[in-house]
């Protein structure tokens, strides 16, 4: 029976260690639960930013990008070289048909607006258009791991148009 009595004993003895230990394990948990329910608040709050990022870019971003491209000082200048191109070809192709209406009375050497580069400046425009490079979208790559406001604030907008819109 004493033995009995010292098994009951040493049982209890192990089963109030365990206990201890589950306790102290409980208490690790708890911390380790607190520390991933702010991890997770951090990963919420970064979804939503995400989210209201994709939709500004799709809803008024994309809108305002395209703006910028279109008034940009790149675009217009280029626009501006081959409005003057297509002029200059324009003007000869009607100066042209005028000599030939006029069955070469005037030499066309002697005609004062003929530009007899005009074809290859066109082309040299036309060009110079297709590869155009605007800084407001060779700076976009920058901005992919950016929060929203950042966003915003880096994109450069025409006429004053703010983007707090």
């Amino acid at each position: 029976m004493e033995e009995s009595f010292a098994n009951a004993r040493l049982a209890y003895a192990n089963m109030m260690a365990g206990e201890a230990d589950l306790k102290a394990q409980i208490e690790d948990m708890k911390g380790h639960e607190e520390e991933i329910e702010v991890e997770n608040a951090a990963l919420k709050a970064k979804v939503e930013d995400f989210q209201a990022t994709k939709t500004w870019m799709l809803l008024e971003g994309a809108r305002l990008l395209a703006k910028n491209i279109h008034k940009g000082p790149e675009m217009t200048a280029a626009v501006a070289v081959v409005n003057n191109a297509m002029s200059a070809v324009g003007v000869n192709s009607g100066l042209n048909g005028y000599l030939h209406a006029l069955k070469k009375k005037t030499s066309y050497a002697e005609v004062s607006m003929l530009n007899r580069n005009a074809v290859e400046e066109l082309n040299a425009a036309i060009a110079c258009f297709d590869s155009l490079i605007f800084p407001v979208v060779k700076d976009l790559p920058k901005l992919v791991n950016e929060l929203l406001s950042k966003n915003k604030d880096a994109l450069s907008f025409v006429s004053g148009e703010s983007s707090k819109e």
